[in-house]
């Protein structure tokens, strides 16, 4: 970290919050509103941290209270400024509320932790040192090194040639290999053990012949995904009504 220079007083305007120095997944709004209140009623907070590196200040620590200044129309606030890139702020960024301010959530902390495996320099960083510096466990980076280097493997699988039926050649790709499929949900035509059967309406104005539809007793959710495209959304949405009469006629639970 760079050694701080001076407490500074700065327009808002002269503070770049763009340059990748915000490491949450998102500003939460509430906290921006309470710290607007406490600000109209002159609480001091403690000054922001910019890094500055001859031509452009880089907010590193404080975007609550940034954003909350700019709620009040407040053109100024209070900046602790460190002589240092846009590189040292992001660097800075990653630990800010680790110890203070609005506790992070487990996103946050992993875009943290992604925001140095990523890095070319900073990747090569043993898991105790970016641990160190995003404020988490060695254990956590392990953890989330190997699933970083898992998706880049799979995604970099060469794709093997083969020659089609018909004599061309073609790419296959290997990403997927050794991956469970996925099941692939099928409203009609499959018929389970346990099921039973529907009818699906004629559509109106269209003489469309009546099918059966069946339906798997054992595996609700299913059977409901299965009703939704055959009946559509109009008349799902009145049986939902008709059954929460019915629910709260038994002192049941209503149809979410």
């Amino acid at each position: 970290m760079s050694e701080t220079t001076e407490i500074k007083t700065l327009g808002l305007d002269e503070i770049r919050i763009d340059g990748g120095t915000q490491p949450r997944v998102a500003i939460d709004k509430k906290t921006v509103a309470e710290y607007a209140k406490l600000l109209k009623c002159e609480i001091q907070f403690p000054p922001v941290v910019v890094f500055y590196d001859g031509t452009t200040y880089w907010l590193a620590d404080g975007f609550h209270r940034y954003f909350a200044s700019k709620q009040i129309e407040c053109d100024c606030i209070c900046t602790e400024v460190h002589t240092g890139t846009q590189r040292e702020a992001i660097l800075y960024s990653v630990g800010a509320n680790a110890g203070h301010g609005l506790q992070r959530t487990n996103r946050d902390k992993r875009k943290a932790i992604l925001i140095l495996l990523k890095d070319k320099e900073w990747g090569k960083w043993s898991d105790s040192e970016i641990a160190k510096r995003c404020g988490v466990s060695p254990t956590t980076v392990g953890a989330k090194r190997t699933s970083l280097s898992k998706l880049e493997s799979d995604n970099s699988s060469p794709p093997r040639t083969y020659k089609t039926k018909h004599g061309t050649v073609a790419k296959m790709n290997t990403s997927n290999i050794g991956r469970p499929a996925k099941k692939k949900f099928k409203p009609t035509g499959e018929i389970a053990k346990d099921a039973f059967c529907i009818r699906q309406p004629h559509s109106q104005g269209s003489p469309v012949p009546m099918r059966n539809v069946n339906l798997p007793l054992n595996n609700p959710q299913r059977a409901a995904q299965c009703m939704f495209s055959v009946y559509g959304e109009e008349y799902m949405q009145a049986l939902c009504n008709e059954l929460n009469t019915i629910f709260q006629k038994k002192g049941l639970s209503n149809v979410k």
